[in-house]
C-alpha cells in the first residue's frame, strides 16, 4: 500500500478501527481512476494516429497539380 495515498489532498483518512478496510476501498478508487485514464489514452492516441493515416493516404490519392 502506497504511503503517499496518507497524503493525498481532499482525503480524509478514517479515525475508526477499520483503518486498512478504508485504505483498501481508496486504492481501488485511485486504481479505477488510473485504468480509465489509461484506457482514455490509448484511445486518444489510436484517434490520433487513425487520422494521421488517413490524412496520409489522402495525399497519395490527390496528388498537388503544380500548374
Amino acid at each position: 500500500m502506497p504511503i503517499w495515498i496518507m497524503y493525498c489532498e481532499g482525503i480524509s483518512l478514517p479515525k475508526q478501527r477499520d483503518f486498512l478496510e478504508e485504505i483498501t476501498k481508496l486504492q481501488k478508487i485511485l486504481d479505477i481512476g488510473l485504468k480509465q485514464s489509461r484506457l482514455h489514452k490509448k484511445e486518444r492516441l489510436d484517434r490520433e494516429k487513425a487520422k494521421s493515416e488517413s490524412e496520409t493516404m489522402q495525399d497519395e490519392l490527390e496528388p498537388i497539380d503544380n500548374d
